[in-house]
């Protein structure tokens, strides 16, 4: 059975409508050079703020922009009252490094919960804004009512936005962690022994058929695209209609990243 994140993100997005009556929310979305494959997601977070009722403004700088000339920009916007969130659209032109600018931004603006400070505040289990795309895997589970606590839980992937903060979210719901990458030895084995398998690699069809049980749970986080320029995740077809539950791809995490992304938005604003 396929799961989808529209109710979800509706239900998100009727909480921060209501909310952004209440309170000043604004959303900086930084883009350095152009990326077609991007323009989808970021009309996708413009909607959201027009339905919502929340400011969105984006911020073009060339490609060809020093890491230097990126930091002075984000430094503006770190000072400007207006602004109460500063998202960084990625990939970055391969001559900056993510990092250095993700660690510009104020981490009292970060809307999307990946600045060191953050992070390490979700280590320590205090509350704040969590990586967005991990909340929306664990969001996806938990409005489908699919228990955590005790179960085996295999993530494919460690990346610093994804896969690592994840585990460390899927830990704090008790549940049993096993990390899985490219150096995992045999990741069939792992798929296999899992109530829940979480694909967060970026690979097409890198999980299979014969890699999931009829018992399985799937969360699919990839974002790829195939010969065709359709959007496609990291499990198979086949190995989505074999688990008892997949989430779909498009249409399942996705959407809902967007209305994390907006939920952390409120809780920084809500710490002003």
């Amino acid at each position: 059975m396929l799961i989808y994140g529209k109710e979800i993100r509706e239900k998100i997005k009727e909480d921060i409508s209501k909310r952004a009556q209440q309170i000043h929310m604004s959303m900086a979305i930084v883009r350095v050079g152009e990326d077609p494959s991007s323009e989808a997601y970021i009309k996708g977070i413009v909607k959201f703020g027009e339905d919502a009722g929340v400011k969105v403004d984006i911020i073009r700088i060339p490609g060809d922009a020093s890491e230097t000339e990126v930091i002075k920009v984000i430094e503006e916007l770190n000072h400007d009252s207006d602004v109460t969130g500063i998202m960084l659209q990625k990939p970055l032109p391969a001559h900056i490094n993510d990092n250095h600018i993700v660690n510009a931004i104020a981490f009292a603006k970060d809307v999307e919960g990946i600045h060191n400070y953050n992070l390490g505040k979700l280590i320590s289990k205090e509350p704040g804004v969590k990586p967005c795309t991990p909340a929306a895997c664990i969001a996806m589970l938990k409005e489908n009512n699919i228990e955590l606590e005790g179960k085996k839980v295999t993530i494919i992937g460690r990346s610093a936005i994804l896969g690592s903060p994840l585990t460390i979210m899927m830990i704090a719901e008790n549940a049993t962690v096993t990390v899985c990458h490219t150096r995992t030895r045999d990741l069939k084995a792992e798929t296999l022994a899992a109530d829940i398998v979480i694909a967060a690699a970026g690979h097409i069809n890198l999980v299979t058929a014969d890699m999931v049980t009829e018992n399985t749970i799937i969360i699919d986080a990839g974002i790829n695209f195939d010969e065709n320029g359709k959007m496609r995740g990291d499990v198979s077809e086949e190995a989505a209609a074999k688990a008892r539950i997949a989430s779909a791809v498009p249409g399942g995490v996705g959407v809902i990243t967007v209305a994390e992304l907006y939920d952390n938005l409120k809780i920084l604003s809500e710490q002003k």
